[in-house]
């Protein structure tokens, strides 16, 4: 679908390839639509929690509300408070997107770091705690 682009979330491919196609899509509208590109990041972190649930246990459905399913993974332990706080700040971002037809460009790059950070955190959580992105 999109060759051999460069993405800031390869990396995510080895995880899950709807990560890295959804991290694509949210940097490919990132200057024509911010708007799309934070739906997109929400999507891509709502993934993110999903597998983190799923690797400990604990995934019961995609029917269960992002917030939700982030309060029991920090309470498990799993999601500490500061990557939980990156986790809610891309999620009302996605939000106001979603609902309010918001978006702008400072709201989108942010969104696009704290994603990116979300995409980091997870393969030193799970598989690689010395993992390194450039």
């Amino acid at each position: 679908m999109f060759g051999d682009m460069p993405s800031n979330f390869g990396h995510l491919k080895v995880h899950d390839q709807q990560l890295v196609r959804l991290g694509m899509l949210a940097e490919r509208y990132f200057s024509d639509d911010p708007n799309t590109c934070l739906l997109k990041l929400r999507q891509l972190t709502e993934l993110l929690a999903q597998l983190a649930a799923s690797k400990v246990g604990i995934y019961t459905s995609p029917d269960e509300k992002q917030v939700d399913l982030l309060r029991r993974l920090q309470d498990k332990g799993i999601v500490p408070r500061e990557v939980g706080a990156l986790f809610a700040e891309v999620r009302k971002a996605g939000n106001d997107a979603n609902h309010c037809l918001s978006g702008d460009h400072r709201t989108a790059l942010l969104g696009l770091r704290l994603s990116w950070q979300l995409g980091v955190w997870f393969p030193r959580t799970f598989t690689a705690p010395a993992f390194k992105s450039g």
